[in-house]
């Protein structure tokens, strides 16, 4: 349990992915738990993460090419 429920939190700590992360988590969290209005539910979170996502470059473990005989192989 905690001691003391503190109602700031230092990010500027975190690298910038990290602070990204705890965001869309920390909305995630208010969405669930705090009533909001219909419309302000519908419109901004939705384009924001959208957004994010476009931003957000795919991470894959490790990068394979394929030779065109490959590709057109059935």
């Amino acid at each position: 349990m905690m001691k003391s429920l503190q109602s700031t939190i230092d990010l500027s700590v975190l690298p910038d992915m990290a602070r990204t992360e705890l965001i869309d988590f920390y909305e995630f969290l208010a969405c669930k738990y705090v009533p909001v209005s219909t419309e302000a539910k519908r419109k901004e979170p939705k384009e924001r993460r959208f957004a994010r996502f476009l931003a957000e470059p795919i991470r894959v473990d490790r990068w394979r090419t394929y030779t065109r005989e490959e590709l057109h192989e059935r």
